[in-house]
C-alpha cells in the first residue's frame, strides 16, 4: 500500500563441481542473499536501500583454459587453484516518478574477496596477447542517474549518466576493462501507434589503466530509433527500426577484449519485429 515502508529478502544456495580429465577436479557450495528497504518519502518520491552477499564459484573457462581464445583476441590462461569470489555490496537510492517527471539517482558500492578477472601480462604466444586469469580482493563503486522529463504529452526529454571506479585494494591499481564516464541525451515522441527516439551518447576517455593495458579516446554516437505499435486482443506486435551510429564515428570500446586490433561496428541498421502474447 502506498505510504507504507516495504522491506525485501531473498537468498540463493548453489554448487558447482567441476570433473576435467587430467585436471584437478573442484567442488564449490556457497550461499548469496540480500535485504532491502524502500521508504516513502513524498508524494512520488521514495528512498530505497540495499544490502547483499554474493558467493560466486569460478566458471570453467577461468580454472582450466589453456589456449587460444581468437573472440578475444588472446592467449587465455587458466588457474585451477583459484577460489571463490565473496561480495559484500551496499546499494542506495532516491526515486521519483509523478505524470511528467521520472528521476533516480543510485550510487553502489561494493568490496569483494578474492576477486577474479582477466589480466594480460604483456607476452605474447602465437601472436596473440597472453592473459591470465588472476584473483585479488578489489572494489568498485559507482553511480548512475536517470531523468525522463515530459515536455509536451507526446514528446519527452531523455537524460541520463553513469560512472563507474574500480581497482585493486591492495596496490590502488586500477581494474582491466572498467567503462569510461558516459553520458545520454536523448527525446521521445509518440503521435499514436507511432514512436521516434533520436538519441546523443557521449563517452569519456579512459585513462585509468591496468598494467599493459591501453587508453581509449572519447567520442559520441548519434542514434536513431522508431517503432510503430499494433495491440490485438491477445497480442502486442511491435515493429522497429534503429539506426546506430549514424555518423559513422570511428570509436573504440573500453570493455571489449579486442579493441586494440578492431574498432566498433560502423553505421548500420537494424530492423526487428517482435510479438507478445498475454
Amino acid at each position: 500500500p502506498a505510504g507504507q515502508v516495504r522491506v525485501q529478502l531473498g537468498g540463493r544456495m548453489e554448487t558447482n563441481r567441476y570433473h576435467p580429465k587430467e585436471r584437478p577436479a573442484r567442488s564449490f557450495t556457497g550461499f548469496s542473499g540480500s535485504a532491502g528497504v524502500n521508504v516513502p518519502l513524498w508524494p512520488g518520491g521514495v528512498a530505497v536501500a540495499s544490502y547483499s552477499y554474493s558467493y560466486r564459484a569460478p566458471a570453467v573457462e577461468e580454472l582450466y583454459n589453456y589456449g587460444p581464445h581468437h573472440g578475444n583476441m588472446a592467449f587465455e590462461i587458466g588457474n585451477p587453484h583459484l577460489s571463490r569470489e565473496r561480495s559484500n555490496g551496499v546499494e542506495l537510492g532516491l526515486r521519483h516518478r509523478t505524470a511528467r517527471l521520472h528521476g533516480e539517482v543510485n550510487f553502489f558500492y561494493y568490496r569483494l574477496s578474492d576477486f577474479v578477472y582477466l589480466a594480460p601480462n604483456g607476452a605474447f604466444e602465437s601472436g596473440l596477447a597472453v592473459a591470465e586469469y588472476r584473483q585479488a580482493d578489489a572494489r568498485y563503486r559507482g553511480v548512475e542517474a536517470l531523468l525522463n522529463a515530459g515536455l509536451h504529452p507526446q514528446i519527452w526529454l531523455n537524460l541520463g549518466v553513469d560512472a563507474v571506479n574500480a581497482e585493486l585494494c591492495e596496490s590502488h591499481t586500477p581494474l582491466p576493462r572498467i567503462p569510461p564516464l558516459r553520458g545520454r541525451i536523448g527525446l521521445e515522441a509518440r503521435r499514436g501507434n507511432f514512436s521516434l527516439r533520436p538519441e546523443l551518447v557521449l563517452v569519456n576517455r579512459q585513462d585509468r589503466l591496468y598494467f599493459n593495458e591501453t587508453g581509449t579516446a572519447g567520442y559520441g554516437l548519434v542514434n536513431l530509433n522508431g517503432s510503430y505499435t499494433l495491440v490485438r486482443r491477445n497480442a502486442l506486435h511491435i515493429l522497429s527500426v534503429s539506426l546506430f551510429n549514424a555518423t559513422n564515428k570511428l570509436y573504440r570500446n573500453h570493455v571489449s577484449l579486442i579493441k586494440d586490433y578492431a574498432p566498433e561496428i560502423g553505421r548500420g541498421i537494424r530492423a526487428a519485429y517482435t510479438v507478445r502474447f498475454f
